[in-house]
């Protein structure tokens, strides 16, 4: 071979070589490409599924817009939630062009079947571990349903575990067209978006929690005004620091012949009616050593100015977010014995 031919088959080699390296860096450079912009659209991904978090008080609600949100932002050709209930896994929410593949997929999964406890969602929501197979045609593991997701297309697809309280509760699957789609990075943000749907659902769960407690409240006040109202025996409620009469039922206003208007927000040494000063003296230390007071036989005095014996027994309770007294009185038939009314013991 002549020099000429030689220096000829250097330069063509060389040449190749150079093509060969441009080639690989502009697969690589489009590679990178794919990758920021695939990530670009999971970050929007988990930004569009982070505001539900604030506005939707709905689990259901909650994994049909998050399997949407998957679907339209995230390249994901199928979405969807299973959430566990016992031995049971219900398919909550999907979304996706590939959904025909769930058609001969039993709904509920039931978690005891030989069939179904060796596949990727049985795993993930047993072990509450993330798992891809980002190679499903070939994947050995894979469950009955292959045959038909490979036929829509599916080459890769990943499990993302979702905690209610911190116990496993659902999973979240996103399959893609693109086999080798689930990168480290992107599994890494994955987990995130598992991680905020795991606060949504328990935020969903706060909500409906603080809401049963406040109706329950309410329920429960209710019930004891209707009874407060309707108690055949005088009954007051008094705040302690400044003793004024917060509520009054209707037996104490007929006592004394007084509106629940004008008797509430008063204070109990306001009137000439009602406990005389120098026993109401004694029925406020005591109620101030003791916290409560028990039998207290007192002197009342009625609208006409007649003085009766009474027995006060008095209970704390918070009312309206202050610290208050519940009193109930029983007027007596007969005198309580020698010595009344020159002195009011407290027992």
């Amino acid at each position: 071979m002549s020099a000429a031919s030689l220096l000829v088959l250097l330069m063509a080699a060389c040449i190749a070589g150079l093509l060969w390296g441009l080639a690989r860096q502009r697969r690589a450079h489009r590679a990178a490409l794919a990758q920021a912009e695939r990530m670009g659209r999971v970050l929007l991904t988990m930004a569009r599924a982070n505001r539900l978090v604030l506005r939707i008080d709905d689990e259901r609600a909650l994994f049909h817009e998050a399997c949407q949100i998957c679907v339209d932002a995230g390249d994901a050709a199928l979405a969807a939630v299973y959430l566990r209930d016992g031995e049971l896994a219900h398919r909550v929410a999907f979304a996706g062009p590939a959904a025909q593949v769930l058609r001969n997929v039993p709904d509920p999964l039931d978690l005891r079947l030989p069939e179904v406890q060796g596949t990727y969602t049985a795993r993930v929501l047993r072990d509450g571990r993330s798992a891809v197979s980002n190679n499903y045609v070939l994947d050995a593991q894979a469950g009955r349903w292959r045959e038909e997701a490979v036929a829509q297309g599916i080459r890769a697809i990943a499990w993302i575990p979702i905690r209610r309280a911190g116990e496993v509760a659902g999973a979240l699957m996103l399959c893609a067209r693109v086999p080798d789609f689930f990168d480290d990075e992107l599994m890494a943000r994955l987990e995130e978006l598992g991680a905020d749907l795991s606060f949504a659902l328990d935020s969903v769960d706060s909500r409906r929690a603080r809401e049963a407690a406040l109706r329950e409240i309410e329920a429960g006040r209710d019930r004891f005004q209707r009874l407060f109202d309707a108690a055949p025996v005088p009954m007051a409620i008094v705040s302690v620091e400044d003793r004024r009469i917060v509520e009054a039922n209707q037996a104490l206003c007929r006592r004394y012949g007084k509106t629940v208007q004008e008797v509430a927000g008063t204070t109990t040494a306001s009137h000439a009616y009602g406990v005389i000063a120098e026993d109401r003296d004694v029925f406020y230390r005591v109620l101030g050593t003791q916290g409560r007071v028990t039998d207290m036989v007192v002197r009342l005095r009625d609208a006409a100015g007649a003085i009766h014996p009474a027995v006060l027994n008095a209970e704390p309770l918070e009312y309206m977010g202050r610290p208050c007294c519940l009193i109930i009185s029983l007027e007596l038939q007969h005198l309580p014995g020698p010595g009344w009314p020159e002195q009011a013991p407290a027992r």
